[in-house]
């Protein structure tokens, strides 16, 4: 173990609950998943005892979790090109260009938004105010994540105080989050609202389905802006946050997100000209855009409202289909 590594001592108050949720919910681990890879790895002690995740806490259980450190390298400060919409000392509103990943993680260690706000703080007017560390040590300031394809808003706490204020918004759905998206088709409902169970794929661990019986709730309002055969520009709002659940339900409706490989976005491309299926393919990430973002402001209690434009791709793309 790293010497680095920390160790938490917890007692159980609220029993009932399986081991790698209660970990999850007492912000001991950052997630559900999280928590359920270090039961399984043996960080997480249980009245002295290895437990599995399915374990269901009792009053007074003694929880000793020892969190790994980073097995890779420490958290560094890089520069990382990224638009900041806003900036106080409480937090900051970045515009993330697709492509770039919120945080670290397998596959990615060393470029990510994290690396590039240690940067700008290190460098810039508020580098005196460190982020918020309630997300973990690996995620510093995370509030909320975007896909890596996906750009647009996300806010990020400076301070513990923020982050948790922030947080009980978004539980309490007091954020308002606004998408826009490029699908493959003509969609005929010009609204609709989804509401939906969605799971991890049992067939593609990667992927998300919509599930009849089992599942999160998953609830995703729908509208068109333009539309004609080959495709259709939506806004999209989502009342609750699932993993991929704008692009899983488009999918759901035969009507992938353009660009989206994961969820068929490059595929079923029959009506469309041969520049414009390469221009498709060639896309590299679903086009798929947080254009508005509103909360109330942690410090000063007033609604605070944000809004980015889309990439060049995106506009490039709605030039090519709507003219």
């Amino acid at each position: 173990m790293n010497k680095d590594s920390q160790i938490i001592r917890h007692l159980v108050k609220i029993p009932g609950q399986r081991l790698d949720k209660y970990l999850a919910e007492a912000k001991i681990a950052t997630s559900r998943s999280e928590a359920a890879k270090w039961i399984k790895e043996g960080f997480v002690l249980v009245n002295g005892q290895v437990e599995k995740s399915s374990y269901v806490v009792k009053d007074s259980d003694k929880l000793v979790v020892t969190k790994p450190s980073l097995k890779t390298r420490d958290l560094f400060p890089k520069k990382i090109d990224f638009e900041i919409v806003y900036e106080d000392d409480d937090l900051l509103v970045i515009n993330k260009p697709a492509g770039l990943v919120v945080h670290p993680g397998a596959g990615n260690y060393d470029d990510s938004l994290v690396h590039g706000l240690l940067y700008h703080l290190q460098v810039g007017a508020h580098c005196h105010v460190p982020l918020s560390r309630l997300g973990g040590e690996d995620r510093p300031g995370i509030v909320h994540r975007l896909d890596k394809g996906t750009s647009g808003l996300i806010v990020v706490a400076k301070t513990d105080e923020t982050h948790q204020n922030l947080s009980e918004q978004f539980q309490k759905h007091l954020v308002e989050k606004e998408y826009c998206a490029l699908v493959l088709g003509r969609l005929e409902r010009d609204e609709q609202t989804l509401v939906t169970l969605i799971k991890r794929s049992e067939m593609n661990r990667k992927k998300f389905v919509v599930n009849q019986k089992k599942g999160k709730e998953a609830i995703t309002h729908i509208k068109v802006l333009q539309k004609n055969e080959k495709a259709s520009f939506v806004a999209v709002r989502i009342e609750t946050g699932r993993t991929h659940q704008i692009r899983v339900h488009l999918n759901f409706l035969k009507h992938p997100i353009m660009g989206d490989e994961t969820y068929g976005g490059t595929k079923k491309l029959k009506i469309f000209s041969e520049d414009e299926k390469r221009f498709i393919q060639n896309l590299g990430r679903p086009l798929l855009h947080s254009r508005f973002l509103s909360f109330f402001h942690p410090k000063t209690k007033k609604r605070v409202s944000f809004v980015a434009e889309i990439g060049e791709d995106f506009e490039k793309a709605l030039k090519i289909f709507f003219g």
